[in-house]
Protein backbone atom coordinates (compact mmCIF):
# COMPACT_ATOMS: atom_id res chain seq x y z
CA UNK A 1 0.00 0.00 0.00
CA UNK A 2 0.84 3.53 -0.67
CA UNK A 3 2.78 5.61 2.11
CA UNK A 4 1.86 8.97 2.70
CA UNK A 5 5.06 10.57 0.74
CA UNK A 6 4.33 7.93 -1.74
CA UNK A 7 1.21 9.71 -1.85
CA UNK A 8 2.45 13.04 -2.15
CA UNK A 9 4.55 12.60 -4.80
CA UNK A 10 1.51 11.33 -7.21
CA UNK A 11 -0.29 14.42 -6.15
CA UNK A 12 2.53 16.58 -7.45
CA UNK A 13 3.01 14.00 -10.50
CA UNK A 14 -0.50 14.33 -11.99
CA UNK A 15 -0.82 17.82 -11.17
CA UNK A 16 2.63 18.59 -13.48
CA UNK A 17 0.85 16.60 -16.08
CA UNK A 18 -2.13 18.94 -15.99
CA UNK A 19 -5.54 18.54 -18.64
CA UNK A 20 -7.93 16.73 -17.72
CA UNK A 21 -5.91 13.82 -17.39
CA UNK A 22 -4.82 15.19 -13.92
CA UNK A 23 -7.89 15.92 -12.90
CA UNK A 24 -9.41 12.43 -13.74
CA UNK A 25 -6.08 10.93 -11.86
CA UNK A 26 -6.38 13.06 -8.88
CA UNK A 27 -10.04 11.68 -8.58
CA UNK A 28 -8.60 7.88 -9.26
CA UNK A 29 -6.18 8.40 -6.18
CA UNK A 30 -9.25 9.70 -4.11
CA UNK A 31 -11.26 6.67 -5.22
CA UNK A 32 -8.57 4.08 -4.26
CA UNK A 33 -8.19 6.55 -1.06
CA UNK A 34 -11.75 6.34 -0.38
CA UNK A 35 -12.26 4.00 2.70
CA UNK A 36 -12.92 5.58 5.94
CA UNK A 37 -11.84 8.33 8.60
CA UNK A 38 -11.47 8.69 12.36
CA UNK A 39 -14.68 8.65 14.32
CA UNK A 40 -14.01 10.73 17.19
CA UNK A 41 -14.37 7.95 19.97
CA UNK A 42 -12.13 5.69 18.20
CA UNK A 43 -8.21 5.45 18.01
CA UNK A 44 -6.41 4.39 14.62
CA UNK A 45 -4.97 1.20 14.09
CA UNK A 46 -1.12 1.33 13.40
CA UNK A 47 0.54 0.98 9.51
CA UNK A 48 1.22 -2.80 11.04
CA UNK A 49 -2.08 -3.27 11.80
CA UNK A 50 -3.36 -1.45 8.57
CA UNK A 51 -1.35 -3.67 6.51
CA UNK A 52 -2.45 -7.00 8.37
CA UNK A 53 -6.29 -5.98 7.74
CA UNK A 54 -6.16 -5.17 4.29
CA UNK A 55 -4.66 -8.59 3.57
CA UNK A 56 -8.14 -9.68 4.79
CA UNK A 57 -10.16 -7.56 2.88
CA UNK A 58 -11.59 -7.91 -0.62
CA UNK A 59 -11.29 -3.82 -1.66
CA UNK A 60 -7.45 -4.22 -3.61
CA UNK A 61 -8.83 -7.41 -5.43
CA UNK A 62 -10.03 -6.62 -8.81
CA UNK A 63 -13.98 -7.30 -9.37
CA UNK A 64 -12.89 -9.23 -11.98
CA UNK A 65 -11.27 -11.85 -9.55
CA UNK A 66 -13.81 -11.68 -6.87
CA UNK A 67 -16.65 -14.18 -6.12
CA UNK A 68 -20.43 -13.16 -6.09
CA UNK A 69 -20.12 -13.15 -2.68
CA UNK A 70 -16.91 -10.90 -2.50
CA UNK A 71 -18.78 -8.89 -5.23
CA UNK A 72 -21.13 -8.38 -2.95
CA UNK A 73 -20.07 -6.94 0.23
CA UNK A 74 -17.64 -4.85 -2.42
CA UNK A 75 -20.86 -3.29 -3.38
CA UNK A 76 -22.28 -3.24 0.27
CA UNK A 77 -19.12 -1.25 1.33
CA UNK A 78 -18.92 1.10 -1.01
CA UNK A 79 -22.96 1.75 -1.04
CA UNK A 80 -21.97 2.15 2.69
CA UNK A 81 -19.26 4.33 2.10
CA UNK A 82 -21.12 6.50 0.08
CA UNK A 83 -23.95 7.04 2.06
CA UNK A 84 -21.62 7.89 5.22
CA UNK A 85 -18.75 9.55 4.26
CA UNK A 86 -18.54 13.44 3.66
CA UNK A 87 -16.02 16.64 3.93
CA UNK A 88 -15.88 18.80 6.33
CA UNK A 89 -12.92 20.93 6.62
CA UNK A 90 -11.41 19.65 3.33
CA UNK A 91 -11.29 16.37 5.68
CA UNK A 92 -12.99 13.34 4.78
CA UNK A 93 -15.15 11.97 8.05
CA UNK A 94 -16.89 9.06 8.53
CA UNK A 95 -20.75 9.88 10.14
CA UNK A 96 -21.21 6.44 11.84
CA UNK A 97 -18.90 3.95 13.92
CA UNK A 98 -17.94 0.58 13.97
CA UNK A 99 -21.54 -0.76 15.00
CA UNK A 100 -23.22 0.22 12.13
CA UNK A 101 -20.79 -1.61 9.84
CA UNK A 102 -21.68 -5.08 11.69
CA UNK A 103 -24.91 -4.00 11.60
CA UNK A 104 -25.16 -3.78 7.60
CA UNK A 105 -23.49 -6.82 7.93
CA UNK A 106 -19.63 -5.50 7.07
CA UNK A 107 -17.06 -7.19 8.63
CA UNK A 108 -16.40 -4.55 11.47
CA UNK A 109 -12.12 -4.69 10.41
CA UNK A 110 -13.55 -2.93 7.13
CA UNK A 111 -14.57 0.09 9.68
CA UNK A 112 -10.45 0.33 10.96
CA UNK A 113 -9.43 -0.10 7.20
CA UNK A 114 -11.34 2.48 5.99
CA UNK A 115 -10.28 4.99 8.62
CA UNK A 116 -6.85 4.56 8.86
CA UNK A 117 -6.93 5.04 4.55
CA UNK A 118 -9.02 8.29 5.46
CA UNK A 119 -6.28 9.49 8.29
CA UNK A 120 -3.74 8.95 5.72
CA UNK A 121 -5.56 10.62 2.55
CA UNK A 122 -6.42 13.68 5.27
CA UNK A 123 -2.63 14.03 6.35
CA UNK A 124 -1.63 13.77 3.02
CA UNK A 125 -3.63 16.36 1.39
CA UNK A 126 -2.98 18.45 4.55
CA UNK A 127 0.61 18.38 3.91
CA UNK A 128 0.58 19.26 -0.05
CA UNK A 129 -1.03 21.90 1.06
CA UNK A 130 0.65 23.38 3.62
CA UNK A 131 4.28 22.81 2.05
CA UNK A 132 2.72 24.29 -1.13
CA UNK A 133 3.43 21.53 -3.63
CA UNK A 134 0.29 21.24 -4.89
CA UNK A 135 -1.84 24.67 -4.98
CA UNK A 136 -4.99 23.91 -2.75
CA UNK A 137 -7.61 24.59 -5.37
CA UNK A 138 -6.25 20.52 -6.66
CA UNK A 139 -6.83 19.01 -2.94
CA UNK A 140 -10.47 20.11 -2.58
CA UNK A 141 -11.71 17.26 -1.33
CA UNK A 142 -15.43 18.01 -1.64
CA UNK A 143 -15.41 18.37 -5.28
CA UNK A 144 -12.80 15.49 -5.70
CA UNK A 145 -15.64 13.47 -3.20
CA UNK A 146 -18.43 15.08 -5.48
CA UNK A 147 -17.15 13.93 -8.62
CA UNK A 148 -16.49 10.41 -7.25
CA UNK A 149 -20.14 9.95 -5.85
CA UNK A 150 -21.24 10.67 -9.54
CA UNK A 151 -18.40 8.21 -11.07
CA UNK A 152 -19.70 5.83 -8.51
CA UNK A 153 -23.21 6.05 -9.33
CA UNK A 154 -23.32 6.24 -12.71
CA UNK A 155 -20.06 3.86 -13.58
CA UNK A 156 -18.48 1.59 -11.38
CA UNK A 157 -21.94 0.75 -9.53
CA UNK A 158 -23.45 -0.40 -12.88
CA UNK A 159 -20.47 -2.35 -14.01
CA UNK A 160 -20.47 -3.77 -10.69
CA UNK A 161 -24.01 -5.13 -11.00
CA UNK A 162 -23.65 -5.87 -14.70
CA UNK A 163 -20.45 -7.88 -13.09
CA UNK A 164 -22.19 -9.55 -10.49
CA UNK A 165 -25.20 -10.69 -12.86
CA UNK A 166 -22.68 -12.58 -14.71
CA UNK A 167 -21.74 -14.65 -11.93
Amino acid sequence: MLKQQDLKMLFIIKLKQGGNSMKKNLIALFVVLLAGCNHTANKTISHEEYQELLKQTILPIPDSLLTKEQLQLKIKVFDFMNQYVYIENNCQKLSVGKEAFEKEGIPAFYYDVIQYQMKETNECAKECIESGDIPAIHLKQDSLFKEYKVRYKEIDRPRMIKLLESK
